[in-house]
C-alpha cells in the first residue's frame, strides 16, 4: 500500500453512501473508506457489480458456513479487481489529449512532485526526452487505497440457527475482521466508535497486520479517536502485540458524522493542540514494545526496519480533510 498522493481521502459515510467509492474514485488514485459491517449489502453490491461487468457470480446465502466473512472477502476480492482493471485502462491511455488520465493528474495537489513532472512534461517539446518522461510518469502512478471500516463496538454475538451461542470469532466485528483480513487487499482498516479489546485480540490471528521479511505491512491500522489519551492507550495495547497504528484520525466528539459518543465535548483545536503538544509520545511509548515483541516472537527487529512517527489526520463532519503529521508541528 503506497502513500497517497492526494492531501484528503473520502471517509465512510453510514453502510451504504460510500460502499463503492473505490471504484469511483480509486483509479484516479484517491484513497477512500467503505463500510463491511453490512454484509448482506456487500453482497447485494457484488452481485450488481458482477452482471453489469459480465464477471462469475454466485451467490453466498446468509446461511452459509461463515458466510458474513465470506461475503465481505468476496466483496473486496471484486472491488479490487475493477478498481486495478479501471485503473489500468486509464494509465495506458495517452498524455496530451482531453482524456481520463489527464484527469487523474490535474486532479493531484499544487506541490505535488508528480504533478510538477506532469507539468514539465505538458511543456516539453516531442523527443526522446519527453518520451522518456512520459514513460516515467506512467509507471509512478498508483491506484486510491481500498480502505474499509469496523466499528469496532458494533459486535453483537450471533447463534446458529438451532439458538445455540456461536463462539467469539463468528460475532460481527471479529467475522468483518475475517472477511477484510482473507481479502487480497493491501490498505488500511480503520477501527472507530470505541475499544474493542476483544476484537484487537484477534487482529493477532492474522499476519498480514504484522510485518513481512523486507519489514512492509500489507494491513496497516488507522484508529479513529476523539482525544489523545484514548489514541495512547488504544496504541500501547496493540503495541503490546506487535501490532503498529499507521495512522490516528482525529475527530471531535461533537463533530462525528453524527454519531453520539460521551465525551467532553472538545472542539478540534484543542484536540489538535495536545496532540501538538505530545505528538512524540505516541511513537516513543511504542518502539520498545514493538521491538520486544518481534524479539519474542520472530528472528527480531530488523535493524534496516523503522518505526515512524504515526500519520496524524483530521475528520469533519462528512469529510475527511488528510493532513501529514508533519504539518501538524
Amino acid at each position: 500500500m503506497n502513500d497517497s498522493s492526494h492531501t484528503f481521502s473520502i471517509p465512510v459515510m453510514g453502510t451504504g453512501h460510500s460502499i463503492d467509492s473505490p471504484i469511483r474514485v480509486g483509479p484516479y488514485g484517491i484513497d477512500s473508506v467503505v463500510s463491511i459491517m453490512d454484509d448482506l449489502l456487500v453482497e447485494r453490491i457484488r452481485r450488481y457489480y458482477c452482471k453489469k461487468l459480465d464477471y462469475l457470480y454466485q451467490t453466498i446465502p446468509g446461511t452459509s458456513e461463515d458466510g458474513r466473512a465470506r461475503r465481505i472477502t468476496a466483496y473486496l476480492d471484486t472491488v479490487q479487481t475493477i478498481v486495478q482493471e479501471k485503473f489500468e485502462a486509464l494509465k495506458s491511455q495517452p498524455f496530451f489529449q482531453d482524456n481520463d488520465k489527464a484527469k487523474y493528474f490535474e486532479m493531484l495537489p499544487d506541490g505535488n512532485a508528480l504533478k510538477k513532472k506532469y507539468k514539465q512534461l505538458m511543456q516539453t517539446e516531442k523527443g526522446s526526452f519527453r518520451k522518456r518522461l512520459a514513460a516515467e510518469l506512467s509507471r509512478l502512478m498508483s491506484p486510491g487505497s481500498i480502505d474499509v471500516n469496523i466499528m469496532a463496538k458494533v459486535d453483537k454475538l450471533n447463534y446458529t440457527q438451532e439458538g445455540v451461542p456461536m463462539s467469539s470469532e463468528f460475532s460481527d466485528a471479529s467475522a468483518s475482521l475475517r472477511g477484510y483480513a482473507k481479502s487480497k487487499l493491501s490498505s488500511s482498516l480503520v477501527l472507530s466508535a470505541g475499544f474493542n479489546p476483544r476484537l484487537y485480540n484477534y487482529i493477532t490471528e492474522f499476519k498480514d497486520f504484522y510485518r513481512d521479511a523486507t519489514g512492509n505491512i500489507k494491513k496497516k491500522i488507522i484508529l479513529k479517536v476523539s482525544d489523545f489519551r484514548s489514541a495512547f492507550i488504544q496504541g500501547k495495547y496493540l503495541a503490546k502485540k506487535g501490532l503498529e497504528v499507521f495512522e490516528y484520525r482525529i475527530e471531535s466528539g461533537l463533530n462525528c458524522g453524527g454519531h453520539a459518543f460521551a465525551s467532553d465535548g472538545y472542539l478540534l483545536p484543542s484536540l489538535l493542540k495536545e496532540f501538538k503538544e505530545n505528538r512524540e509520545r505516541l511513537t516513543s511509548s511504542v518502539k520498545s514494545l514493538i521491538e520486544d515483541y518481534y524479539e519474542e516472537n520472530g528472528e527480531g527487529f530488523q535493524s534496516d526496519w523503522q518505526i515512524t512517527e504515526p500519520r496524524l489526520t483530521v475528520q469533519g463532519g462528512d469529510r475527511s480533510q488528510r493532513r501529514s503529521a508533519s504539518l501538524a508541528r
